[in-house]
């Protein structure tokens, strides 16, 4: 059984180390670059997030359901880390279709194919990585450290 620790610590002239602040969306400490939900590159992310943001320009709503070839679900599913993968289901419908893909649908039969309709748009991007719950709202999507 060791001692307490003294009131002032080991070492009394050096002054206590602050605490870290939790992140959250209010006060933007520790706001993440899609940093904490994705493991690797991100390519197929990418992809789906333009998808996605294709479908809100055409349409002015997010979509409910993306399908996808089997290849191309696998590849979001090692994209993204547990947490994140389970973020964007709470979102959206995600469907493996063999004739089907990157293609985004929601329930009145409104569509955005991926593949034949992208124009490349970063603040898409962000917006679908905000709404699926990867980033925080107002955080730059840049390499920032």
């Amino acid at each position: 059984m060791g001692h307490p620790t003294p009131p002032g610590g080991l070492r009394p002239g050096e002054p206590a180390p602050v605490p870290a602040r939790k992140p959250t969306a209010a006060n933007g400490v520790g706001a993440t670059f899609l940093i904490d939900f994705v493991r690797g590159h991100g390519g197929t992310l990418a992809h789906v997030l333009a998808a996605l943001g294709k479908f809100r320009l055409r349409h002015g709503h997010w979509p409910s359901h993306v399908y996808l070839y089997p290849e191309t679900l696998a590849a979001l599913v090692q994209d993204l880390t547990p947490l994140g993968f389970y973020r964007v289901q709470q979102r959206l419908d995600l469907a493996a279709d063999l004739e089907r893909d990157l293609f985004c649908a929601d329930d009145s039969g409104n569509i955005a194919i991926y593949r034949v309709q992208a124009v490349s748009d970063p603040a898409s991007l962000d917006a679908a990585a905000v709404w699926l719950g990867l980033m925080l709202p107002g955080t730059p999507a840049a390499d920032g450290g």
